[in-house]
């Protein structure tokens, strides 16, 4: 799989869960029913996640 489409896969496959996470987390711990830790603690899972699927989006699948 080229290059471009693994990283646009990647970055993709993270946006629905920062797009809830960027609504619904701040009025939580505005709220201070959540601490304003988890807020970073969800971007850099994130970021782990997409480093994942790249990966794994590179991997020859070994079937002939």
């Amino acid at each position: 799989m080229p290059h471009r489409i693994r990283l646009r896969v990647s970055l993709l496959s993270t946006l629905p869960v920062l797009a809830v996470a960027a609504l619904a987390l701040p009025p939580l711990a505005l709220a201070g029913l959540l601490p304003w830790s988890v807020l970073p603690a969800v971007a850099l899972a994130q970021g782990v996640r997409a480093w994942l699927v790249f990966h794994r989006l590179g991997r020859p699948t070994g079937g002939s």
